[in-house]
């Protein structure tokens, strides 16, 4: 029988390399990744809901991570770890080329003043560094509330040689049907959520890197 998965993973510790996942959890499985967990259970309930995949949580915060793996201890979940790094040091150097099955991100920070948005998440390095992490036919799962950000999304995003799966360039419902806490809040305060679902394209426009 593998041995327990570590449930902190730290690049360099735990992780000796980008591929080096099916060592880190004991076999080989298909691989989800959430890029800034926050306070939400999403991912948990991925875990507890899909026991044939593997689950990565990335979160800056080191106390939402503790929370985060407290409750996957609780719940003896061993398909489910945390990073406690940046979205950029994540996917840009811990996971593998075609490595990754989904990505979610909900939420993230939308730094609305106009002079704080090159501190968005979702710029050209990200579609990047998605596009390359993805396997074939692997998508990414990203909802915001903030219409700039939405835009900017769709814009990065298409610039960046992928597609929207959703039948409009957003959606009202999350195409998997979870609604996170951040959701369930907005919602109450009568705002829109925007879910976008993106699928990489074949081929990579010329110009699309930054």
């Amino acid at each position: 029988m593998s041995p327990p998965a570590p449930r902190l993973v730290v690049p360099g510790r735990e992780l000796l390399g980008p591929g080096d996942w099916p060592g880190v959890f004991g076999r080989s499985a298909p691989l989800v990744v959430e890029v800034g967990f926050g306070k939400d259970t999403f991912l948990l309930e991925q875990a507890a809901a899909h026991p044939e995949r593997d689950h990565v949580g990335v979160e800056r915060d080191p106390h939402r991570v503790e929370t985060f793996l407290e409750r996957a201890a609780a719940q003896d979940l061993g398909n489910v770890l945390a990073m406690p790094v940046s979205a950029e040091l994540a996917l840009g150097l811990c996971f593998g080329e075609a490595s990754v099955s989904a990505v979610h991100v909900y939420f993230p920070d939308p730094w609305p003043k106009v002079r704080h948005a090159r501190n968005r998440l979702v710029q050209p390095w990200f579609a990047r560094e998605i596009r390359r992490v993805l396997a074939p036919g692997g998508v990414l799962h990203i909802a915001t509330d903030d219409v700039p950000y939405r835009d900017q999304i769709i814009a990065v995003m298409g610039g960046g040689g992928f597609e929207n799966l959703l039948d409009e360039r957003w959606a009202a419902a999350a195409p998997h049907g979870h609604e996170t806490a951040f959701e369930r809040l907005w919602r109450r305060h009568g705002r829109d959520i925007h879910h976008m679902l993106y699928r990489a394209r074949e081929s990579v426009p010329t110009g699309s890197g930054g």
